[in-house]
């Protein structure tokens, strides 16, 4: 997914990019986390003056596990994309450009596809739930409390405290 950063400058019009990204790789490591189809791309790059601003959205559909229950989600996930370039001519204005929020580029063309993962990866949610009222897992027994109860004594006593509660059973017999 390369971007022509002349052509872009020369024409001064805005550019469209569409496609996909195949990410496979990129969650190899990360079971937690399949992508089920390509990442779809709809970006719009516009040059003015020495920079270059490219929005759009991306979207995949994704297999996630639920932070709580860990049962398997499967959503769409939607994320916009806006990244600034600014075209610099040699290695000294590349470094005063450093403290700017663009990105330098020196070469003819740009390569989006890095850019356009990272930020979908940064935006994919840390801890996705199956539902707001995920009620989770068992801390006893590791049942799905959502499917079922379980009856496990899960009142937890201050450790500091448990003297004061045998003191209260022996008052009640």
């Amino acid at each position: 997914m390369l971007l022509k950063v002349q052509e872009l400058v020369s024409r001064q019009e805005p550019a469209s990019l569409q496609g996909t990204l195949i990410m496979t790789e990129l969650f190899r490591d990360h079971p937690e986390y399949r992508p089920l189809s390509p990442l779809q791309y709809d970006l719009t790059a516009v040059a003015a003056d020495d920079r270059i601003l490219v929005t759009g959205r991306l979207g995949c559909d994704m297999r996630m596990q639920c932070s709580r229950c860990l049962d398997t989600i499967e959503e769409t996930i939607h994320v916009p994309f806006e990244e600034q370039f600014r075209v610099v001519k040699d290695e000294d204005e590349e470094a005063s450009v450093e403290e700017e929020e663009a990105v330098p580029v020196t070469e003819e063309r740009i390569d989006l596809a890095p850019y356009v993962m990272e930020e979908f990866v940064v935006q994919l949610p840390y801890a996705p739930l199956c539902s707001d009222d995920c009620k989770g897992l068992c801390p006893e027994c590791g049942t799905n409390l959502n499917e079922q109860s379980c009856g496990c004594n899960t009142e937890k006593v201050d450790p500091r405290m448990a003297a004061l509660q045998d003191w209260f059973k022996s008052q009640k017999e």
